[in-house]
């Protein structure tokens, strides 16, 4: 969003509450940590009451701190509402979409929806940023996100939902790999070689670890990375495999660069995809049309 009514105090505040402590907000923000300080005090001094715990291991919000924190978001939410009210006089023409991504889709799905977008409405103003689920799931609750295409979120009453596909767990190994050439693999035999394993800031890590566990004590060799596009720059030397989706691995195993070898054990999860919006938010002429070319595009991927 372009439009920042939100009072700088209650941003700075917000900030804080978030990261833990007042320098990590000054880096985030580019701000100077007295200038963060001074507004916090502010509003402290005003109130009577203090709104952080200042403690060796960092920030905490006391009471008065989580009230402050509950009008911050509520305040940037009508924020967002109020710019998608003025943005919907403009019509289709002319506007601006921030959309949220995944790493596994920059050089699949987002480049595709950014180009089409280009084509199509030249004269709308495109802002991605590439994150976790977690992260996108706050922003479109928050108004930060008007749209996100996220994986293995929870549900939510204030999400509307545009799409949705479920996608199989797999090995992905080069052509060149010995597992390439097989129909399916079992965990147990996949581990036996080098794997490029997800760090735990990666959905499927954590998912992998509350009933797979033991993978990652067993490999024979790992290396555990948090980007999805390094993981499979390793998996494409012919050195490594690696556990994910079709989904995000899909430019590459349509071309032929990778090989997408099925999971056969029979308690493995899949990967849910989906493509949401927040409810509470009005939507533009413009973020409809958006989200209508993303599910065109979305439409085009596997459908296992």
């Amino acid at each position: 969003m372009s439009l920042h009514l939100v009072p700088r105090a209650l941003q700075y505040f917000e900030e804080v509450a978030q990261r833990g402590s007042i320098q990590a907000a000054s880096r985030k923000l580019g701000i100077s940590a007295s200038a963060i300080h001074r507004q916090i005090t502010a509003i402290e001094d005003a109130l009577g009451e203090l709104l952080f715990e200042r403690e060796s291991k960092g920030m905490t919000l006391t009471p008065a701190g989580l009230l402050i924190l509950e009008l911050a978001r509520d305040w940037r939410l009508d924020n967002a509402r109020l710019w998608s009210v003025i943005q919907a006089d403009r019509g289709v023409e002319q506007g601006q979409i921030t959309i949220a991504a995944m790493d596994g889709m920059v050089n699949g799905f987002v480049p595709n929806l950014v180009s089409a977008i280009a084509q199509r409405f030249p004269r709308i103003q495109v802002s991605i940023e590439i994150t976790n689920p977690d992260r996108a799931l706050k922003g479109v609750l928050e108004g930060d996100f008007d749209i996100a295409a996220v994986v293995n979120i929870m549900p939510h009453e204030s999400l509307k939902l545009h799409w949705e596909r479920n996608f199989r767990l797999g090995c992905i190994a080069a052509p060149s790999h010995a597992v390439a050439s097989q129909t399916s693999i079992e965990l147990r035999e996949l581990v036996t070689h080098p794997v490029a394993f997800q760090n735990a800031s990666l959905s499927i890590r954590k998912l992998l670890e509350a009933k797979h566990g033991w993978i990652f004590e067993q490999a024979k060799k790992s290396t555990v990375v948090n980007s999805i596009q390094l993981m499979k720059q390793l998996v494409l030397s012919g050195q490594y495999v690696a556990v994910t989706s079709e989904l995000d691995a899909d430019p590459e195993i349509q071309s032929g660069q990778l090989r997408f070898v099925p999971i056969s054990d029979e308690d493995l999860f899949k990967q849910k995809f989906v493509l949401i919006s927040n409810l509470l938010i009005p939507e533009t002429s413009a973020i409809k049309e958006i989200t209508a070319l993303a599910v065109e595009i979305l439409e085009r991927l596997p459908n296992p």
